[in-house]
């Protein structure tokens, strides 16, 4: 079966969420079928920092849009896939 990877950001809803503890929440949420492959900090505004991180799941409709709502549940920050593509 054919694999994508969603390439989502991760945008704290204030300078007081910790981004370490985030990337642990997400790997605790995550389903069987998807894997953090790799994460990153970068500059964001007012000096806060954004992750970006990359997930592969497997190529299935509408897998994307799920794993967008299952990072969106997680408390101080807002998710959004940027890209998809397939591996």
């Amino acid at each position: 079966m054919a694999e994508n990877v969603l390439v989502i950001s991760i945008l704290p809803d204030s300078d007081e969420v910790d981004l370490d503890n985030v990337v642990e929440e997400i790997k605790r949420k995550l389903p069987d079928y998807a894997r953090l492959v790799r994460y990153e900090k970068e500059p964001y505004v007012f000096g806060l920092k954004k992750l970006i991180v990359r997930i592969v799941i497997p190529e299935r409709e509408g897998l994307a849009y799920e794993i967008e709502s299952i990072l969106n549940s997680i408390d101080g920050i807002s998710a959004e896939v940027e890209r998809m593509g397939r591996l």
